[in-house]
């Protein structure tokens, strides 16, 4: 276009010059509207309606030879393969109009062109079969264009799924080195202390090991019972089963497994059901729920402390709360409750912890549709609270 305006100058045809001048100025700006706005829909747009109109020109004034003609006819493909097939058929009806008015309306006039009817059908004719053919061609490139979206869609799916879980690999490696490691060396501990000075210890003191044995053989085996099946949510393995439940069954079974616990540190354990409602949810996965949160609430609870489960309707779901006059939490354990951060505290009988019922907890709730909510004061308490969707 440069060469071009150069030669025009040089030869002294100003006209040309201008209209070269005004064409490239037109064409620079158009490439900014690209290149930097990315307005590449104005820009395909603009180019189809500035050819549709100089092509009109050129056909209602006669300045249009043989072969502009042909080219006329083939302008259906940049207009539909670049704008669309709506506005694509929109310019085109516009053009086919325009140019139809105008050979009815001035065929009869000296100064414009002579196109016969045979000839103009004709060509009328195959602007019509190019038209279907460009709207046929971009039916198949958008039905090509959504197969390989969702195969793209598909692709990065598995993708992110892969990295999840190699994610959650190395947690879960993670957490199995450390709580292994913590439980099973206190264990260890305990039990040669009791070998090596068997001789040496008082029948109080002996008792006292031999019942921390106990306690640590059976926080060892609720570890691996989380452990087995926080793997088996992770793989997608674990069975997803919801159905209506009553929230008072499901309470009572999990007061008469911690029975022991609750007898032993004196607690005193309230239910106050406001609704009498039924859940729609996982019956295991609400159970595993509220044993996590129930056997949080007796591990950090003083001796003679209280413990209370209460529910109440909030909308279309079930708020289910436990709360404890424990020791309470610090902001800083409170944020990593509420967090995704797996950790683990020793109970006021220095029980330990396994670091995964909570994020075990909040995993099944998830597959259930419900919510996650703790709130603690230092030295106060915990109340810590979850959502399930009511029976529709």
């Amino acid at each position: 276009m440069i060469g071009f305006i150069i030669y025009n100058g040089v030869t002294g045809d100003f006209s040309f010059l201008i209209a070269n001048s005004l064409a490239l100025s037109v064409g620079g700006f158009l490439y900014y509207l690209y290149k930097e706005k990315q307005m590449l829909h104005f820009v395909t747009t603009f180019f189809v309606v500035v050819i549709m109109m100089l092509t009109t020109f050129f056909i209602q004034t006669g300045g249009i030879n043989k072969t502009g003609l042909y080219f006329a006819i083939l302008i259906p493909l940049p207009s539909i393969l670049l704008v669309g097939k709506r506005n694509g058929l929109f310019f085109l009806v516009v053009f086919t109009l325009l140019n139809l008015l105008g050979f009815i309306i001035f065929q009869n006039e000296d100064w414009y062109p002579h196109y016969t009817v045979a000839k103009a059908g004709r060509l009328g004719i195959v602007f019509f079969l190019i038209t279907v053919m460009a709207y046929s061609n971009e039916f198949v490139f958008e039905f090509l264009y959504t197969r390989i979206k969702k195969l793209s869609d598909s692709l990065i799916y598995s993708q992110q799924s892969y990295k999840n879980l190699a994610v959650n690999k190395e947690h879960f490696v993670s957490l199995i080195s450390n709580n292994l490691s913590d439980h099973i060396g206190s264990f260890a501990g305990i039990a040669n202390l009791l070998n090596d000075e068997y001789d040496h210890l008082t029948d109080d003191q002996k008792r006292e090991l031999i019942r921390s044995l106990a306690n640590f053989s059976e926080q060892n085996f609720r570890l691996m019972r989380d452990l087995v099946k926080w793997s088996t949510s992770q793989t997608g393995t674990i069975s997803y089963d919801p159905q209506p439940l009553k929230l008072e069954k499901i309470y009572r079974d999990v007061v008469d497994l911690f029975n022991p616990l609750i007898e032993e540190k004196k607690l005193s354990f309230f239910l106050k059901m406001k609704s009498n409602s039924e859940i729609y949810a996982d019956a295991d996965m609400t159970g595993a729920i509220l044993r996590i949160l129930v056997s949080n609430a007796i591990k950090f609870s003083k001796k003679r402390g209280e413990v209370r489960i209460s529910a109440e309707e909030e909308g279309d779901q079930m708020r289910i709360t436990v709360s404890d006059t424990g020791v309470g939490m610090s902001e800083e354990n409170l944020f990593r409750v509420n967090s995704e951060v797996a950790f683990s505290t020793p109970g006021t009988l220095d029980e330990p912890g396994s670091g995964i019922g909570l994020i075990l907890a909040k995993e099944f709730l998830q597959k259930n549709r419900g919510t996650f909510r703790a709130e603690s004061t230092l030295g106060v308490g915990s109340s810590v609270s979850f959502t399930l969707p009511l029976v529709e």
